[in-house]
């Protein structure tokens, strides 16, 4: 009886079309995008080459099987994985945008994307250019070479237009990593003096008037607000204090240089560093050259014994000041804080104006970017 229900069971094609187009055309994309990651990883193929043997097999099976197969294809298409699997991102951040995911994700507007914009934005997602203040630096600077190569078009008004040209950019931009605070605060800075610039002001004048205002822009907030933070906090070092410190900091590395160079004190610097960029390497390339002060790099796995010797002051970076008086900074930086704190050693946090956000965050998941 069952050879005989074997004989009568139509063929897998048959089987197959009970499956509508759509599905059979999703099936196929999944059983490629499966074989390509499979051998990207270097890993045997038994998976995908088996699928197309599932046909014959089914074949032997009682009449009964045809609903199943239905079924099991539907599995086989939920199942199948455009990733490695050994690169699985944990559940507590899968609402993080991955590299994949903000390739696709790229707008099709780099036509008319300047090439500074692009340059910059390579350089942000390769992380040549890391650090809120320099990031911003760098957006502004690029700004100003979109503005100088802008033409308004007939019709309409550099006021009116040159806002909408930048959003261009700026979306661009985000691909590359997402906008830090100061960058944010920056750009809607930008825009407002866009706006407010007369109607009637010729298009040459409207652009050296915004270059101006970029170049004021950096002095005044950037510049010259890093020179006030670091002449108040020099009083906190003294001869042969020993100073933790964490990760790179702009304004910091400009502290510890005035304090040793300008005021000829010496002192004690550990810096502690983690993953992934190490950006404490960079301190101490640049610390290294001052005579006047001793460095001493660890990781961050070492804090606890760092901390067993005679801290004076705890310096750190900030990527941004929160309106409920959180730091926002780079990962670790709130074990550094509460490790010192633990050892009642003093926080200090230099931050720039420009960094302030109204924003209240309570943690460091809901709002971040995968370093992958």
């Amino acid at each position: 009886m069952s050879e005989k229900s074997s004989q009568e069971q139509p063929p897998s094609s048959v089987e197959e079309k009970k499956l509508s187009n759509k599905e059979l055309k999703e099936l196929k994309k999944k059983e490629k995008a499966a074989k390509r990651a499979a051998a990207k990883a270097g890993s045997s193929t038994n998976e995908s080459g088996d699928t197309p043997q599932s046909g014959s097999q089914k074949g032997k099976k009682p009449v009964g099987g045809a609903t199943k197969t239905v079924s099991q294809v539907k599995k086989q298409m939920n199942n199948a994985k455009t990733h490695d699997p050994s690169d699985k991102v944990p559940p507590m951040f899968g609402h993080l945008q991955s590299k994949e995911e903000k390739i696709l994700s790229t707008p099709d507007i780099a036509s008319i994307v300047h090439p500074s914009i692009l340059s910059l934005t390579l350089k942000m997602s390769t992380y040549k250019v890391v650090g809120s203040s320099s990031r911003c630096i760098a957006m502004m600077e690029a700004f100003k070479e979109v503005i100088k190569s802008y033409k308004t078009p007939e019709g309409t008004s550099l006021q009116r237009h040159l806002t909408g040209h930048l959003s261009h950019q700026i979306e661009f931009l985000k691909t590359g990593r997402p906008l830090s605070i100061s960058m944010g605060n920056a750009i809607r800075w930008l825009k407002q003096k866009i706006s407010v610039i007369p109607i009637t002001t010729v298009e040459e004048d409207c652009k050296r008037i915004l270059i101006d205002e970029i170049d004021m822009f950096i002095t005044e907030k950037i510049v010259v607000a890093d020179r006030v933070i670091v002449e108040y906090a020099e009083s906190h070092i003294t001869n042969d204090s020993k100073i933790l410190t964490y990760g790179h900091s702009k304004v910091l590395g400009e502290l510890f240089e005035y304090a040793a160079i300008e005021q000829g004190k010496k002192f004690e610097i550990y810096i502690i560093d983690s993953k992934p960029l190490f950006e404490g390497k960079k301190l101490a390339k640049r610390l290294s050259k001052l005579e006047n002060v001793k460095l001493h790099y660890n990781l961050i796995n070492s804090l606890s014994s760092v901390l067993e010797t005679k801290i004076d002051y705890c310096f750190l970076g900030a990527h941004s000041m929160l309106s409920n008086g959180r730091l926002y900074s780079r990962v670790g930086t709130a074990l550094v804080a509460m490790a010192s704190k633990n050892k009642s050693i003093p926080v200090l946090v230099c931050c720039e104006s420009l960094k302030f956000s109204d924003k209240v965050q309570l943690d460091s998941v809901t709002t971040n970017e995968l370093g992958d």
